[in-house]
C-alpha cells in the first residue's frame, strides 16, 4: 500500500467548497504522486455524515466515523485510522482551529507520532482581529494553543507568517505558501470612453469581509463622479445587509449583484471591471487581489496584510489603499485610476503564478 499525505477537513470546507475547490485538490494529489515519484498518494478526511455528489470523488475522500461529526468522534476515528494505517506519512490540518485541535489532541492517543502541518488561512496575528468578535476571541485561543505546540505551520503570505510568528514557540517553521489563482485565459474588457466606471466586489458578503463600510465607500465615492456602478460577484449572510444599502444608495451608484460565481464563470465578471473594491480589515493573501492585478485590473484596498504585501510587490500604481477613517476621499482614487488606466500600462510580471503547487507539494514534502 502507498504512502500517504492525509488533509483533516472535518468542517468540510474542500469536500463542500464546489467543483472547483475539488478539481485544485486533485491537481494537488496528482503532484505530489509525481514528485514523490509514485511514493505518496493524497487522501482527505471527512466526517461520515458529508454529502458527495459523485463515486469518482469518493477515490480522494476518505469518509471516518460514524454518526453525527463531533470533536471527540472526529478525535477517536482519527486516532483508529491513524493507528490501523501505518502508512500515513504527514497529516495536514486545514486550520488552527475545528482540524487543528482536533490533530493536535489525537496526538495525545496515537501511537506513533506523526508530523502534522497546520495550515492557516486568517491573518489570526493581526493586531486587532482577535478583538473584532466573541468569535474571534475564541479562535484566537484555540488558535494560540495549537500554534504554540505546533512543529510546522503553513501561511499564505509574508506579512501573514511574521504575524503568526508572534504566536509560535521558537522551533516552528513557517512556510509561506501562496494560493493559486485562478485567472482566465484572456481578458476582453467590455468598457468604453463612455462608459460608467465599474467597481467591482468579489466573495462573500458578510460583515468581517468589509461590507458594514461599504456604505461609507459608495457615499463619498458618489462625491465629483459620475455615477459608479458596482457589479457585486458574491452571496453570503448578510446579502440583507447590502440589499439596504443599494436600496438605500440607488441615487448615488447603480447596483448590479451577479451571485456566486463558479471559476469558469469569472471571465464575465473580469470582463466587465475597472477596479476591484476589497474592503475587508483583514486579509492574508487577498487571492482576488492579485489575479485582478495579473488580468490588468487595478484595486482599492484597505491596508491589510494581503494588501500591504501586494503593494510591496506591484507599486501603487496597481493598488491604491483606503480606509473608513482616512481623510482621502475614495472619489479622488477613482479619478487617479481613472487617468491611469488610460495609459494602458501592461499589468506587472507575476513570477510565482503556476508554480504555487510545486511549492506547496514541496512544504509537505519538507515536513517528512
Amino acid at each position: 500500500m502507498k504512502e500517504m499525505v492525509v488533509i483533516l477537513d472535518f468542517q468540510g470546507v474542500i469536500s463542500n467548497g464546489g467543483r472547483d475547490v475539488v478539481t485544485r485538490h486533485r491537481m494537488y494529489a496528482d503532484k505530489l504522486y509525481e514528485t514523490s515519484n509514485q511514493r505518496l498518494s493524497l487522501r482527505i478526511i471527512t466526517s461520515r455524515d458529508k454529502e458527495f455528489k459523485n463515486s469518482d470523488e469518493q477515490e480522494l475522500f476518505l469518509q471516518l466515523g460514524s454518526g453525527k461529526s463531533s470533536y471527540l468522534r472526529n478525535i477517536l476515528a482519527l486516532r483508529r485510522f491513524v493507528n490501523s494505517n501505518q502508512n500515513i506519512r504527514l497529516i495536514v490540518a486545514g486550520d488552527v482551529f475545528k482540524s487543528g485541535l482536533q490533530a493536535l489532541l489525537s496526538q495525545l492517543f496515537i501511537n506513533e507520532k506523526i508530523p502534522i502541518q497546520f495550515q492557516v488561512h486568517a491573518d489570526i496575528g493581526a493586531p486587532g482581529w482577535a478583538s473584532t468578535s466573541l468569535a474571534n476571541k475564541l479562535k484566537f485561543l484555540v488558535g494560540a494553543i495549537v500554534l504554540r505546540n505546533a512543529r510546522y505551520v503553513r501561511a499564505v503570505s509574508k506579512r501573514q507568517a511574521s504575524n503568526l510568528r508572534r504566536l509560535t514557540g521558537k522551533g516552528t517553521v513557517v512556510q509561506v505558501v501562496p494560493v493559486p489563482l485562478n485567472i482566465p485565459n484572456g481578458r476582453m474588457s467590455k468598457s468604453k470612453a463612455q462608459d460608467q466606471f465599474r467597481i467591482g466586489i468579489l466573495g462573500r458578503i458578510q460583515k468581517d469581509r468589509g461590507i458594514a463600510v461599504f456604505d461609507q465607500f459608495v457615499r463619498e465615492a458618489a462625491f465629483g463622479n459620475e455615477k459608479v456602478k458596482y457589479l457585486i460577484a458574491g452571496n453570503g449572510p448578510d446579502d440583507s445587509l447590502l440589499l439596504e444599502i443599494q436600496q438605500r444608495l440607488s441615487d448615488r451608484a447603480d447596483f448590479h449583484n451577479m451571485g456566486f460565481l463558479e471559476g469558469n464563470e469569472l471571465a464575465t465578471f473580469w470582463n466587465e471591471t475597472d477596479c476591484l473594491l476589497n474592503l475587508a480589515p483583514f486579509e492574508s493573501y487577498g487571492r482576488s487581489m492579485r489575479e485582478a492585478v495579473s488580468l490588468g485590473i487595478r484595486v482599492i484596498s484597505t491596508p491589510n496584510s494581503g494588501a500591504l504585501d501586494l503593494l510591496d510587490e506591484v507599486g501603487s500604481k496597481w493598488i491604491s489603499l483606503w480606509s473608513p477613517n482616512q481623510d482621502l476621499n475614495p472619489g479622488k482614487l477613482i479619478q487617479r485610476i481613472i487617468k491611469l488606466k488610460k495609459g494602458n500600462e501592461k499589468p506587472p510580471h507575476q513570477e510565482l503564478i503556476g508554480s504555487e503547487i510545486d511549492l506547496l507539494i514541496q512544504s509537505w514534502l519538507d515536513c517528512l
